[in-house]
């Protein structure tokens, strides 16, 4: 007979535990699997596993050992109250983006185009477009692998939005929009030795790190900006939360005719900006 889910989430966390693993990673694969909220998963908890969920959860337990995502072992990710497919070709969504997303929603009056640059898995995109069905979204990255997936999340969020392989604005040459918003590579290569040992081994290193302590890609997008903007657009960015400083002096050099207002994540970290043109 099989486990209940109450003694193989059990066994598979203190498996974790000893590896020095947070046991959450057993709890979402086993609520994925099951189609179970949080609380559905303890009402469930002395119910006997069936076979599927059983063997699945047993294949997923070394992946886990190994630091493997567990969302990449689901291949599903949560985002502003919607499932995103994702896989090693794009990044795990945070909820600190989730509240970048919010602050461009609140901004969204009188803008008709939006254009997310680096996409990634789509979500910001795409999350835009189902809260702002008026705007013309337009979504770009460096890397067709994540292209694909973001297509595929537009066809689950029933979304329609346009999609474009690009280095920053390549794609979009003599565009401007509305409203641009970007999560760009922002982690310097000096950080390596401190970060999530999962992060490091599974996801793509290059939708994480950039050169010049990981302002490369900053002063790339500033130098090319002006190009797609217009009176009354506003840019959106998030960034890590030691490079304001760095990040003001950029903007009041590169960009001087831009209004900045920085504003803090939750934790209290200032970690995204807009510029109003």
């Amino acid at each position: 007979m099989n486990k209940t889910y109450h003694e193989a989430l059990a066994g598979a966390s203190s498996l974790l535990q000893k590896a020095g693993i947070d046991p959450d990673a057993a709890r979402y694969v086993l609520e994925y699997l099951g189609d179970f909220t949080p609380t559905q998963l303890q009402l469930h908890g002395r119910d006997v596993m069936p076979d599927p969920i059983a063997k699945a959860f047993e294949a997923a337990i070394p992946r886990l050992l190994q630091h493997e995502p567990a969302q990449y072992i689901i291949g599903l990710a949560p985002f502003y109250g919607h499932d995103f497919k994702v896989s090693p070709a794009v990044l795990i969504p945070r909820f600190e983006t989730e509240e970048l997303v919010a602050w461009v929603a609140e901004d969204r009056a009188q803008a008709q185009t939006l254009l997310d640059v680096g996409t990634g898995s789509g979500v910001i995109g795409i999350t835009l477009k189902a809260q702002c069905p008026q705007l013309d979204v337009t979504m770009m990255d460096v890397s067709s692998d994540a292209l694909a997936i973001a297509q595929q999340n537009a066809q689950r969020l029933q979304v329609e939005v346009t999609l474009k392989q690009s280095d920053l604005f390549s794609a979009v040459a003599g565009q401007r929009f509305d409203r641009i918003v970007s999560n760009l590579p922002y982690i310097s290569h000096k950080e390596v030795d401190v970060m999530d040992e999962s992060t490091l081994a599974f996801e793509p290193h290059l939708a994480l790190f950039a050169d010049h302590n990981g302002l490369a890609l900053f002063e790339r997008f500033c130098q090319q900006l002006p190009e797609h903007v217009h009176a009354g657009s506003q840019a959106y960015l998030e960034f890590g939360y030691q490079q304001q400083p760095a990040l003001a002096k950029l903007f009041a050099e590169v960009l001087p005719q831009a209004q900045v207002e920085f504003r803090q994540d939750l934790a209290g970290h200032p970690r995204m900006v807009k510029l109003t043109f």
